[in-house]
C-alpha cells in the first residue's frame, strides 16, 4: 500500500465515520451552541486580559468536537480536558493577575489541583489562595452561591478524571477506543456526557465569578445561556429577578 492509499481509507473511514456522527444533529447542536456561549461571556468580559482564554477554549471546544465526529475519539476527549482548563484557568486567573502574566510569558503552567483547591486542601504552605470552588472564593464573589460550591467541586474533578483516563492512556480507554476509525456510540454517548458536565462546570463558575459584576446589557446577552445553565439554582433567580417557586 502506498502513501496515497494508506491516507486515502483513513479518510474515506473518517468520512464514514462523521456521516453516523452527524446523524446525532441534536446533540451536536448543543456544542455549537456552548461555543457560542464561551464567546459572548468573552465579549463582555473583552477588557479582561485573562478573558481572552475564553476564546482559545472555544476554538480548542471546537476542534474537539470536530474529532468526535471524525471517530478520533481519544484525541476527543484529551482536548475536551484541555477546553476544561483553559476556561477555568480563564476564570482564576481573574483573581490572580501575577499568575497570568506569568502564564503570558511562559513562566507559569496552568496546575489543575491549584484551579480546584478547597479551604481544607491548599495547595502549599507558601500558597494561600484558594481555587475557583472553595468557600473562600465564592464569599468574595458571590455569598448566596457558598453551598453550592463542593457540588460542583466533586463535579469538576470527577470529569476531570474522566477525560484524564484517555490522556494518560489507561487500560479501560484502550479495550473500548478501537484501534481503527469507525462510530462508536458508546463512546460518542460518554464524550456527550462529559461535555455536558463540562458545560454545567463553566457556567456556573462563570457566573459565581462575575455576575455581580455584570451591567444589565451584558446580562441580557447572557439572558438565554443564565436560563439552560443557572436558571435553576434559586440564589441566582433571586439575583436576576426571576420568579421564584415556592
Amino acid at each position: 500500500m502506498n502513501l496515497h492509499q494508506y491516507y486515502g481509507e483513513i479518510f474515506e473511514s473518517s468520512s464514514i465515520t462523521m456521516n453516523e456522527s452527524l446523524k446525532k444533529d441534536n446533540e451536536l447542536a448543543k456544542i455549537h451552541s456552548f461555543v457560542e456561549d464561551l464567546l459572548t461571556w468573552y465579549d463582555v468580559l473583552k477588557t479582561r486580559g485573562e478573558a481572552v482564554i475564553l476564546k482559545y477554549a472555544a476554538s480548542e471546544l471546537q476542534l474537539s468536537a470536530l474529532s468526535l465526529v471524525s471517530g478520533l475519539y481519544r484525541q476527543s476527549f484529551t482536548s475536551l480536558r484541555l477546553t476544561l482548563e483553559l476556561s477555568l484557568s480563564a476564570i482564576y486567573f481573574s483573581a490572580n493577575e501575577l499568575a497570568f502574566r506569568e502564564w503570558e510569558i511562559g513562566t507559569r503552567d496552568i496546575y489543575w489541583n491549584q484551579l480546584v483547591s478547597t479551604d481544607d486542601k491548599v495547595v502549599s504552605t507558601d500558597d494561600k489562595e484558594l481555587g475557583i470552588f472553595s468557600q473562600r472564593w465564592a464569599s468574595g464573589f458571590f455569598p448566596e452561591l457558598t453551598g453550592h460550591v463542593k457540588t460542583y467541586n466533586t463535579l469538576a474533578r470527577e470529569t476531570y478524571r474522566s477525560l484524564s483516563e484517555f490522556v494518560h492512556g489507561n487500560a479501560y480507554t484502550w479495550e473500548v477506543n478501537k484501534a481503527q476509525i469507525m462510530f462508536e456510540e458508546k463512546l460518542f454517548n460518554q464524550w456527550i456526557d462529559n461535555f455536558s458536565k463540562y458545560s454545567q462546570i463553566i457556567s456556573f463558575a462563570l457566573c459565581l465569578r462575575f455576575m455581580k459584576h455584570l451591567d444589565s446589557s451584558s446580562i441580557n446577552c447572557l439572558e438565554a445561556h443564565l436560563h439552560e445553565f443557572v436558571g435553576h439554582i434559586t440564589e441566582v433567580r433571586k439575583f436576576l429577578g426571576w420568579p421564584v417557586e415556592e
